[in-house]
């Protein structure tokens, strides 16, 4: 039995906790519900699993030698991702947000809290639960402490790493993140922030991490899911080496086949925001946040327009 750590770049998140059943918003037929953790605060079932005594001494020695809060450490050769509790986090901005969410009637602007500590670690096992119940591919939550949690590694290469660095296929690769959005609100469900570096690429599949939010629970799921179309596009747009309307064509593509009410909410997002392609480029080369703030508006603006010729 030995364990060994590495470096996880990836895994880690940048009121009170929702049960996992809480998140379901739509009527459909689920699996038993299966609890795959030892939790002191659930009860136990026969189909809990947990690390041994003997395992859990050697993540603690590898966690005792390195201060990050995300870690990947092999437990019987097996890779696993523990995170441990964040600090807790105090937002001046939310007041702001959700003024600017109101005023501009943009529900997709509110401020979703990111509490940080022990209250974020039970957003996201809930999350996780919930999620993986419903079908979507996420990690496995393997074990649980009060101060850090065991999840399964499902891969270190993000969307947005293969954007960046298989730029010949980024089309195909951004095409898998719209599907997996596509598939994600099919399961009545929404991610937390749905940038492409929280998308995992593993054997030709598309898996989604970090929950230590939960959109759903200040805005209405439609909104929720809106705004997972626009943070993709926003982390992808300005990366794709491929012509905005080219880029278009494709967004709409998958939007279109989303509920009705999810895209007039990225269509009234459109209509309010597209004038940001028109930001004057201040810095040469420009920022990354200007590229990608007005590669966005171009798509939302293009894709206004698209509809309305159609109309």
């Amino acid at each position: 039995m030995s364990a060994s750590t590495k470096t996880a770049p990836l895994y880690g998140a940048h009121p009170s906790a929702a049960t996992a059943l809480s998140l379901f918003t739509c009527s459909q037929t689920l699996s038993p519900y299966r609890v795959l953790v030892y939790n002191p605060a659930l009860p136990v079932l026969p189909d809990h699993r947990m690390f041994t005594p003997d395992q859990l001494t050697i993540i603690a020695e590898q966690l005792a030698h390195k201060p990050d809060r995300t870690q990947l450490v092999e437990v019987d050769g097996t890779p696993v991702i523990i995170k441990r509790l964040g600090i807790p986090l105090k937002h001046w901005s939310y007041p702001v947000l959700d003024t600017l969410a109101c005023v501009l009637c943009q529900p997709m602007l509110r401020a979703v809290p990111t509490p940080g500590s022990s209250a974020a670690q039970s957003i996201e096992i809930a999350r996780l639960r919930a999620l993986a119940t419903a079908g979507v591919s996420v990690p496995e939550v393997l074990h649980v402490t009060p101060h850090w949690f065991a999840i399964s590694f499902l891969g270190a290469t993000s969307i947005d790493q293969l954007l960046r660095q298989q730029a010949e296929q980024g089309l195909d690769y951004w095409e898998s993140g719209l599907q997996a959005i596509l598939e994600l609100h099919r399961l009545c469900q929404t991610a937390s922030q749905c940038f492409a570096r929280n998308m995992i690429w593993h054997e030709g599949k598309v898996s989604f991490i970090n929950f230590e939010d939960n959109p759903s629970s200040v805005m209405p799921m439609a909104s929720a899911q809106a705004r997972d179309w626009l943070l993709y596009l926003h982390s992808t747009a300005y990366i794709l080496d491929i012509d905005a309307q080219q880029i278009t064509q494709h967004f709409l593509h998958y939007l279109q086949q989303d509920g009705s009410d999810v895209q007039e909410e990225v269509m009234r997002a459109a209509r309010t925001f597209g004038w940001l392609r028109m930001l004057p480029k201040q810095h040469k080369p420009p920022s990354r946040d200007a590229m990608s703030v007005q590669a966005t508006a171009q798509v939302l603006h293009l894709a206004a327009r698209e509809l309305k010729n159609r109309d």
